[in-house]
This record gives structure tokens, sequence and C-alpha cells, in this order.
């Protein structure tokens, strides 16, 4: 009798489960389903999922692992970027006039779009306006009003003076934000450069960045409340309030051995290390470390500068370097030469 018991639940379990998973599998079937209308995988809740917190993705990784093609919304709303082999490339809509419509991955006439608001701190200002990045070794050069890969300061040890816009010696440099939450107590309320962000300070230190709800209103550092614009007192930074966090990003790409064909393997004769230019592809360069050479990668939009040896904004097609970039660059790191 006991034997007929025990086979009896062991079919009973498993008739249970079989329903489970079938039931499971339904579910997964219909949330597949639900996605399956020509948009980004993330625009099923009608929002990228790091809207809620203001926070972009980080800029050199969003495409990692992501099928060629999927389209994210760019700094710009007349740009969008397009992952490709793993890596982001901003690409402009066309024709011109047209705006990116991040719900449904097109580009349309802009009465027609919802555009992301990523904020962009270089909109409406000129080439060669400076901001500062997130680290405070970095910061950003503004061109055709986008925001350029962020550029590490020189020489090394350095820090961005945001104040000055020099490069200096940490104990002579401000740095955007450090000393926000210095004195406050855990729990407290510090501003942020973006007028719609603020800072939750623990150890006298920056323990996070908050974007205010509901979308659209500010930061009011007086009372420490999100309200409406036109009841806000926003913190006088020094900016125009339109900044975002910007996570820290790669300056370049990882080394992708074995050497291509166009760097003759004597190249790095004679140096023992140093950056010199890619003979042939200028968004490109050669790390040379004991006379042995290494390919690396400028970020989208930059060229590789030999007069700087760095990668700075610059047309590709023709190898030629803004000359505007390349005079704030120089002025920014040769304060302390």
């Amino acid at each position: 009798m006991n034997k007929y018991l025990a086979l009896y639940v062991v079919l009973l379990c498993c008739f249970l489960g079989s329903s489970l998973q079938d039931s499971s599998s339904s579910s997964s079937s219909e949330s597949n389903e639900s996605n399956g209308n020509g948009r980004p995988p993330w625009v099923s809740t009608g929002r990228p999922p790091w809207v809620s917190t203001g926070r972009p993705p980080v800029n050199r990784d969003r495409c990692n692992g992501v099928a060629d093609g999927t389209l994210f919304p760019a700094s710009n709303c007349a740009n969008f970027i397009r992952c490709e082999g793993g890596r982001d490339v901003q690409t402009a809509c066309v024709p011109e006039g047209t705006l990116f419509d991040y719900e449904r991955g097109v580009c349309d006439h802009p009465e027609f779009v919802t555009c992301y608001a990523q904020d962009n701190r270089c909109t409406g200002r000129v080439n060669g306006t400076l901001i500062p990045a997130q680290e405070c070794s970095n910061f950003i050069i503004c061109m055709n009003e986008l925001e350029t890969e962020e550029v590490t300061c020189a020489p090394s040890g350095t820090l961005f003076d945001y104040q000055r816009e020099v490069c200096d010696f940490p104990e002579n440099v401000l740095c955007w934000e450090s000393d926000m939450c210095s004195g406050r107590p855990d729990g407290s309320l510090a501003p942020s450069r973006n007028c719609s962000n603020f800072f939750i300070c623990e150890d006298e230190a920056i323990f996070e960045e908050i974007t205010c709800q509901p979308s659209g209103t500010v930061f009011d550092w007086e009372r420490e409340v999100c309200d409406r614009p036109e009841n806000v007192k926003c913190w006088d930074s020094g900016s125009n309030g339109n900044s975002t966090e910007r996570p820290p990003s790669s300056t370049a790409s990882p080394t992708r051995p074995p050497l291509d064909t166009n760097v003759p393997n004597d190249i790095c004769r004679g140096v023992t290390v140093g950056m010199i230019a890619h003979p042939t592809n200028c968004g490109q360069y050669v790390i040379c470390v004991l006379g042995q050479p290494t390919v690396q990668y400028c970020p989208d939009d930059f060229i590789f500068i030999p007069e700087l040896s760095t990668c700075g904004f610059g047309d590709a097609n023709s190898c030629q370097a803004s000359r505007t970039w390349v005079e704030v660059y120089k002025r920014v790191v040769s304060y302390v030469h």
C-alpha cells in the first residue's frame, strides 16, 4: 500500500510541475510578444530603464552585448546612437531638420517627435567652451553644441580647476562639487551642478545623485525640496543649469592584437615609451613600449593629434584637427608646464 501511495505522490508532483512550467512558458511568451512592436527593447515602458534616476547609461558600454543596429538616444535630439560591433556610433538624422524619436526609433519632423530629454550642457555654447567632467582629473570641450569625449588633464596627476579653467596640482585646485557635502550631516541634501538633481551626503562625501520627481521639477537648495521652476531658487553654480551626470568613460578602446598589416613591425624603433601616429588611419595611434608597438583607437569623432600626443576633436576624413579644440586644450594643460 505504501508503495502505491509513494507512486501516486510522485505522479502528482510531476503533473503539477509540468503545469507550472507550461504557465511560466505562456507568461514568458506573452511578455516577449508585448515587445514585438518594432521598438527598442527598453521602450516597452515608454522610457529607457535609466530615465527614472535621470542617469544615462555608461557611454562606452551601452552597446556591449547588444545586437548591431540597436538604437539609443544621443545627447542631441538631432542625432542618435547606433550600435555596431559593440561600439557606439553617433549618427545624424536625415533629412536635415528631422529629430530622433526615441519611442519609435525613427527620425521624423519635430512636431511628431518625442525627444528624449537627456540634458546636454553644450547646447547654445560656442566651440571651445569648457565644462567640468564627473572626474576632477577630466574636462570636456564643447564642439558643435555637443559634449565631446572627456579629456584627461596633463601632466599626469593634475586636476581640472573649473573656476580658472586650467589643470593644476591638486593642492591648488577647486574641484567641481568636491566639497558639496563637507561639514554636512549624514542624510542631508546638497545642490548638484544640474538644478534638476541633488546630492545625498554621507560621511561628509557625496553618496548619491538623485533626479527630482516628478519630471520637470528642480531642486531648491535653500528649502531642500523639489518644486516647479518658477518657485525655485536654483543654486548659482556658474553653469546654465542644463548639466547631467556623466559616468566615467574610457578614453581608449582595448588593444586589438595582432598588429594590423598597415603598421610596420619596426615602427617603434628608437622609441622607448611614447605615442605615435598610425601610418594610415588618423582615428588610431600606436603606443610604443620598449620598441614594441600596440595599436589603440581614438573615441568616435576624435583623431590622433601628433603635436599633442593625444586624441582630440577633428575630421576623420581630412585628418585635420579642430584648431579651436587644440588651442583650448593647450591653454588648459600648459598651466603647470
